[in-house]
């Protein structure tokens, strides 16, 4: 098949588009290259430098495309919410009216588990409330939103719901770096690790390739227009004790504004596509150490 991957460089983009490469497809990546390396993509995948929110789209067709791009700080969103109304929802409308005319088959929007916001039903699934409340998780709603009002016959639209996503090559320091990258860095330079509020809160974490393996089985044929799932761990695991598996001395740092509690349900994409993780945090983190 012939693939766009938006954001391709980035974390879990070039993890997916390397994949999908060895697999034999013809990976095509747009990205801007704020957060994602070049460097990354292995030889063979086809790069353009492009601004989805300025740039035009290349005047080709492609049969699927995973729609990736997005700056993903909740607290970046916070300070500066009018880059994510922008990053998230804008460029989203962007890339999907334009696979809509270039004959897109499936198109794979990478959503957040953040949607759910504070939560009393452990675990989460797909169908329950949605309390976002960061304008990161907001205009991530708006755009599965808007991507339901566009889906048709022509266009299998899946949106995926990432949860925690950890593994190789994931940022460890600026707004975009999450505990688990933090952390080891934090290590690896003798540092204390920090751990915010007092470590109680859980979340839900799940492997990259893990997560790229799911990612893959949305550019089947299904009998569907448009269709959401939750990609977890389905384990729901303390910051503290993510945090002592270092057996490294622990600072405890100001909360912030975020959901106490993080479970997915990820019954719905088990049993659909025959999908399950198979890396624990912490057992990485083990073989890591």
């Amino acid at each position: 098949m012939k693939i766009l991957v938006t954001g391709g460089a980035g974390f879990i983009g070039h993890h997916l588009s390397n994949t999908l490469y060895s697999m034999g497809h013809d990976v095509h990546v747009l990205d801007n290259l704020s957060t994602g390396k070049q460097e990354r993509l292995v030889e063979g995948i086809k790069f353009q430098l492009k601004d989805l929110l300025v740039d035009e789209l290349p005047d080709e067709s492609f049969d699927a495309v995973f729609h990736l791009a997005a700056p993903t700080s909740v607290q970046e969103s916070l300070e500066n919410p009018d880059k994510y109304k922008d990053g998230c929802y804008q460029m989203t409308i962007n890339v999907v009216d334009w696979a809509e005319t270039h004959n897109v088959k499936y198109f794979t929007f990478a959503s957040t588990a953040a949607v759910y916001g504070p939560t009393e039903i452990i675990p989460t699934k797909e169908d329950d409330e949605l309390n976002p409340i960061s304008p990161y998780a907001e205009y991530k709603l708006f755009s599965e939103q808007y991507l339901k009002t566009v889906s048709s016959d022509k266009l299998q639209i899946t949106v995926t719901r990432f949860f925690n996503v950890f593994g190789e090559e994931q940022p460890n320091s600026g707004s975009y770096a999450p505990a688990v990258a933090i952390f080891l860095k934090q290590f690896a330079n003798g540092e204390p690790i920090t751990v915010t509020g007092d470590g109680q809160q859980t979340r839900d974490y799940i492997y990259v390739r893990d997560l790229v393996n799911a990612l893959m089985m949305t550019i089947e044929p299904q009998p569907y227009e448009y269709n959401i799932y939750n990609i977890g761990s389905g384990n729901e695991i303390k910051i503290i004790d993510i945090a002592k598996t270092f057996n490294h001395e622990i600072k405890f740092i100001e909360e912030r504004k975020e959901p106490k509690r993080s479970l997915s349900n990820i019954e719905k994409i088990e049993e659909e596509y025959g999908w399950e993780p198979k890396t624990n945090v912490i057992e990485w983190l083990k073989i890591k150490l």
